[in-house]
């Protein structure tokens, strides 16, 4: 599946033709060099504009305009990316030549509304539909910690950071959505529609042409342009002696999460190696992690890694009963060190591979997956998914020791349950 890539005057259009599906999926892509205030401004922002615009005001008014569409589906997130927030409006809609030819305007239309038209009045939101959003994310914030495996994996993420990217969570912050205004807001709209990198990505059984003129009538940006920032957050070196981080929970369960830091490594081993490392570790369904800790010895309830290319880190995170807690760290530590001196098996690396290849192969099942698939793509410069299946073949064991002695743990973080020790 090939990308046309069109250069636009604030940004790039990403057009991916395919007949594979009845629909057509449009992604719009803003993103800007991360600052922590921005978390939160950025959540309720993204939330006013996909509520309220300035032609329809009301949820009802903006869910019986997507109805008209025929049941179209519109969104929008926010997320890090190693040194960057990226926010996502998403538009998905049945292909116009199952319903009516104008819908492929009109649906671009309500997109255009939704991004440049929100609902304002003289510079400011309108305070009653803001007080609204900014008690729902409120409480979002609050009842973080109800998630006990996400909240171990913050927690840990701002123990082992300081203030590197990676340390901010996605959610936002209490102390920053206290200051946020109606006003504010509105002033902070105006910045981000001007400041971000624009990348908008079509997909579907696309008439190029057209789609091209409709992109550039509705969804013209007016960026100013600016220096780019790296995406990937700077190689830090690990403590010398790792710091271990205990907190008591009324959870029945306790959780677990282990950060490690990643040292340099060359360009092919960081694109291709260490995701076989990882496989072998604890990213596949065979992992050393899964057939030790958990089928083996039964210290976990689950286990796995995954390893964060942008951060330079690898977050490696379980369920497990607070009496194993020692018994699966030394686990941890003694299968990545036997990994560091090379035991590691043909077969290992043999089905790693297999398996990354049908992760791959799995990007082509589904439009969602292929439109993230290229921003990825796009995003980190990888090369394509042909390249990647070639490349990934050619990973050596000597590659995948050399990852290995280069991940270091830096930070464990228990949130202790209230377990009686039975598994």
């Amino acid at each position: 599946m090939k990308e046309k890539i069109i250069d636009l005057k604030y940004g790039k259009l990403h057009l991916i033709k395919t007949d594979k599906f009845r629909t057509f999926n449009i992604k719009v892509i803003l993103k800007d060099e991360l600052k922590k205030e921005d978390i939160t401004k950025r959540n309720l922002l993204t939330d006013y504009l996909t509520l309220t615009t300035k032609k329809y005001k009301t949820r009802r008014e903006l869910a019986l305009r997507t109805e008209e569409l025929y049941s179209l589906f519109l969104g929008a997130s926010n997320n890090r990316v190693g040194n960057y927030l990226i926010t996502r409006f998403n538009l998905s809609f049945l292909d116009p030549k199952y319903t009516e030819d104008n819908m492929l305007e009109e649906s671009i239309g309500l997109l255009h509304e939704i991004i440049f038209n929100p609902n304002c009045k003289n510079n400011s939101f309108q305070e009653d539909l803001f007080k609204i959003i900014k008690k729902d994310l409120k409480t979002e914030i609050e009842t973080l910690k109800e998630n006990s495996q996400m909240y171990t994996n913050i927690k840990m993420l701002e123990n082992m950071g300081g203030n590197k990217p990676y340390s901010y969570h996605g959610f936002g912050y209490l102390e920053d959505l206290e200051n946020i205004t109606p006003s504010s807001l509105y002033q902070y709209y105006k910045e981000f529609i001007t400041k971000c990198d624009v990348d908008i990505y079509v997909c579907g059984d696309l008439d190029e042409e057209r789609v091209t003129n409709i992109v550039k009538d509705k969804l013209n940006f007016k960026t100013i342009k600016k220096e780019k920032c790296c995406l990937y957050v700077g190689v830090d070196k690990a403590r010398k002696r790792h710091q271990e981080i205990v907190e008591e929970s009324n959870f029945s369960q306790s959780k677990l999460a282990i950060g490690c830091k990643l040292g340099e490594l060359s360009e092919f081993r960081f694109k291709y190696a260490i995701n076989i490392y990882n496989m072998i570790l604890g990213g596949g369904f065979n992992s050393k992690f899964m057939q030790e800790i958990r089928e083996k010895d039964s210290l976990a309830y689950y286990i796995s890694s995954y390893v964060n290319k942008a951060d330079n880190i690898m977050l490696i995170q379980s369920g497990i009963s607070h009496k194993n807690y020692k018994k699966v760290v030394s686990s941890v530590k003694d299968i990545m060190k036997r990994m560091a001196k090379g035991e590691i098996s043909d077969d290992e690396i043999k089905s790693a591979k297999v398996e990354y290849i049908s992760i791959l192969d799995e990007i082509y099942d589904n439009m969602e997956n292929i439109l993230e698939g290229f921003i990825v793509k796009n995003l980190m410069n990888l090369d394509d998914f042909e390249t990647r299946r070639k490349m990934v073949n050619e990973v050596s064991k000597e590659d995948v020791i050399e990852v290995a002695k280069k991940m270091t743990i830096d930070t464990i973080y228990l949130l202790k349950g209230e377990d009686d020790g039975k598994d």
